[in-house]
């Protein structure tokens, strides 16, 4: 092969690898989050499989005379950040860090899907190939674990008679709501806003930490347990 040609391999596997670093991370920080002990054991074995993802791209990186890449992508960054501002605003649950997995997992599939639109050798075609095949049954058991999550059998929050439920309790409840649809649009512009390039990706990362440190505190506590706690 050319020089051209290897260097050609060697951007493709690093723009591939960043997306495979990114889920390597996610899945981490899934297994901090959890609650569920079955969960976490999932979320740490599709990390080990991240991981060994990462190890495999970079020897081909370095076969072909490149630098191996141990980055993930500004979009994953950004999307991190997010859900830290997202999590100190109504909280983490099962679904939401399972949600997360999901809409990273998607991306995945894109990025083994974009690296395999590329002239590749026959060797390299075949390990990421392999890999993308894993990532589509992980995405798949990510999936099943959502379906039986909200299964027919899963409560549906239907049956609460609101008679007994304490008011304070309920007006909780519409109060997170309505942080969690405020979230969710916001999330939805910032996400739009990167797309398009309205704004650019370091002052929407920047923007995203700040509001995170903020509603948060550098002890990692919310605004409102840090105004408790100096009482």
């Amino acid at each position: 092969m050319s020089a051209n040609e290897n260097k050609k391999v060697v951007e493709v596997l690093r723009e591939l690898n960043e997306f495979v670093h990114d889920g390597l991370e996610g899945y981490e920080r899934a297994a901090r989050e959890s609650k569920d002990q079955l969960r976490q054991d999932i979320y740490r074995k599709f990390s080990q499989q991240r991981l060994a993802f990462a190890n495999e791209l970079n020897q081909i990186i370095q076969r072909y005379g490149g630098t191996p890449e141990h980055a993930t992508t500004n979009k994953g960054k950004l999307y991190r950040q997010w859900m830290d501002f997202k999590a100190a605003l109504t909280g983490n649950d099962e679904a939401a860090i399972l949600g997360s997995n999901i809409y990273g997992e998607e991306w995945a599939q894109k990025a083994y899907r974009d690296a395999l639109d590329n002239e590749l050798p026959y060797d390299v075609r075949g390990v990421i190939l392999r890999q993308r095949e894993a990532s589509t049954d992980v995405l798949q058991r990510l999936h099943q674990m959502r379906e039986n999550a909200t299964g027919p059998n899963a409560p549906t929050g239907t049956e609460t008679d609101d008679s007994i439920v304490p008011a304070a309790v309920r007006t909780n409840l519409t109060l997170k709501t309505a942080l969690y649809a405020a979230g969710a649009a916001a999330g939805a512009a910032l996400v739009y806003a990167l797309i398009t390039k309205r704004i650019p990706t370091d002052r929407l990362m920047a923007s995203v930490s700040n509001l995170t440190k903020g509603r948060t505190g550098s002890n990692g506590k919310t605004a409102g347990q840090s105004k408790k706690a100096n009482q």
